[in-house]
């Protein structure tokens, strides 16, 4: 069993690196458009730059990563990648040193070399679960903890900006925010980078060259169904996750309470930072799986509660538990990619998969992150109720994925043929 600090430093990992990613998710948007001037199609295009980046660069990063360990520990990557993510944050908040003209171009290479940056520490440092031990209860405290590091981590950045004295046009000070954030960053990521030890080393094999070992990837998700499993109920998961968190300030204007979502908007950080802990002890007695389809029911159940209601006292009791219900399914498809890493590597003759399976497994989510604008956007033409419809719909999917298609858990390592 891990001690109380070792858990706490791989938690602090998280802390520095939702410092930078709840900036670029909250703020950096509105910063490129009212701050910088830059027309809203061009910004907008520029995030999407952005996801087609980390789907092109996330599987190397995996590939290079898993073909250097043990020689370079996973936990170096993350001092490595986490310290250079925030000097790209400040620079992405930064006066662009160039003139009016070049401003979108300046802006669009700042934030890809931030994401990339952000992968390069943070891909390395999500599959640290998977090689600081080989205990499932491990895995489920070490995920708890991480969590917990995130929901504070998104805590303190917003409430670093919002408190923030404002600048010379009256908005928020990003650029003092992102280097307050940079500070705090630091020896977060260091924490994590001397304060853990990998005990699971990957079986050695014959290194390949990195074109093959990318394609690998590919070749693996057609062979293991552990793998496919995993990835559906992350895309499903994370799909229906993120309807609901983005789907807020819309909801409460719907039922006539605008200015109470953005209270509400809290409540995914909050909520992951008191209930985390929680679920991984449910799934401790109950089981990793069972957590996760009792939490699917949860969240549908609210949904369609709310449908029904359709007032200001149901919507904020109903999404409020959904929210809870939503951050106990993300737990729990974390808390079960260890599982998947071992049932790859037993069943595969390569050196070691955990890296390029969290690799994956970050493609998927942000697969999810990706079609829930859309089908929020597509929700906005319709009817009033149409956004509440969605989410009940893509919630009941969700509930027939892990019922039927769940992703395996740690008693069942050879599942992935």
């Amino acid at each position: 069993m891990l001690r109380r600090f070792e858990a706490a430093c791989y938690a602090a990992g998280d802390l520095g690196f939702n410092f930078v990613w709840q900036s670029i998710e909250l703020y950096l948007l509105f910063y490129y458009i009212r701050g910088l001037g830059i027309a809203p199609a061009v910004a907008s295009g520029i995030f999407l730059a952005g996801a087609a980046v980390d789907w092109l660069t996330d599987p190397v990063i995996g590939a290079v990563a898993d073909r250097l360990a043990p020689r370079v520990p996973l936990r170096a990557w993350v001092s490595i990648g986490g310290p250079l993510s925030v000097v790209m944050l400040c620079l992405a908040f930064a006066p662009p040193p160039v003139p009016a003209a070049w401003v979108p171009g300046y802006a669009l290479a700042t934030y890809l070399a931030l994401r990339f940056f952000y992968g390069l520490g943070n891909i390395p440092y999500a599959a640290l679960t998977a090689r600081l031990s080989p205990d499932p209860a491990d895995h489920l405290r070490l995920t708890g903890a991480r969590m917990q590091g995130a929901a504070l981590g998104g805590l303190i950045a917003a409430l670093t900006y919002a408190l923030l004295p404002a600048d010379r046009g009256g908005g928020a000070d990003f650029r003092l925010g992102a280097l307050i954030l940079a500070g705090l960053a630091m020896p977060a990521f260091f924490a994590t980078s001397f304060g853990t030890r990998e005990r699971v080393l990957p079986r050695s094999g014959p290194p390949r060259p990195l074109g093959e070992a990318v394609a690998a990837m590919a070749a693996l998700l057609r062979r293991s169904a552990a793998l496919r499993r995993l990835i559906v109920t992350i895309v499903m998961v994370g799909l229906t996750v993120t309807l609901i968190n983005k789907s807020l300030l819309f909801l409460f204007e719907q039922v006539g309470a605008p200015r109470l979502g953005y209270f509400v908007a809290l409540v995914p950080a909050l909520s992951l930072l008191l209930t985390a802990p929680l679920w991984a002890r449910l799934a401790i007695r109950s089981g990793q799986i069972r957590t996760l389809r009792i939490a699917a029911v949860a969240v549908l159940v609210m949904a369609v509660l709310a449908l029904i209601g359709r007032d200001v006292a149901t919507a904020l009791l109903c999404i409020t538990l959904a929210i809870i219900a939503g951050q106990g399914m993300s737990v729990m498809f974390w808390s079960l990619v260890p599982a998947t890493v071992a049932s790859c590597e037993i069943s595969d003759q390569d050196a070691g998969y955990a890296v390029r399976v969290y690799a994956m497994a970050t493609i998927a989510r942000k697969l999810a992150q990706a079609l829930a604008p859309q089908a929020i956007a597509l929700a906005l033409v319709l009817p009033d109720g149409a956004l509440l419809v969605t989410i009940a719909c893509v919630a009941a999917m969700t509930l027939l994925t892990v019922l039927f298609y769940p992703p395996i858990g740690p008693s069942h390592p050879h599942a992935a043929a």
